[in-house]
């Protein structure tokens, strides 16, 4: 049957039309949140777990929101990897340095700290 009228929504439609777009957005943001939260467990001294979700949280907001406002240009999917590009940005530029004194698994010899 072909509806006459218009559309209406219940309170709990809308509300679930609205959670699983939050959903599909978070889920989008994943590819560029997932550095930040790395970075964040990194620069974490105390608690590094509590430190990665609080960047991973800060990073979701502003790239789904950002997503929200591209959606209107009319780019199409382009919207997502456009709004992944200042978290990207922000994960790169507070990327730890490594200490000169630090070593890592790449920079041992087969003799090195032997006796």
């Amino acid at each position: 049957m072909i509806p006459m009228g218009p559309i209406e929504f219940t309170p709990a439609q809308v509300a679930m039309f609205l959670a699983v777009l939050a959903l599909v957005g978070v889920c989008a943001a994943l590819p560029a949140t997932i550095p930040l939260a790395l970075v964040g467990h990194r620069r974490g001294r105390r608690y590094p777990g509590w430190n990665a979700l609080w960047y991973w949280l800060c990073g979701t907001v502003p790239t789904v929101v950002l997503m929200g406002g591209l959606i209107q240009t009319g780019l199409g999917w382009w919207v997502v990897p456009l709004s992944w590009l200042p978290t990207l940005l922000i994960a790169w530029l507070l990327k730890p340095r490594r200490p000169e004194g630090e070593l890592v698994w790449t920079d041992m010899t087969p003799r090195q700290g032997e006796r």
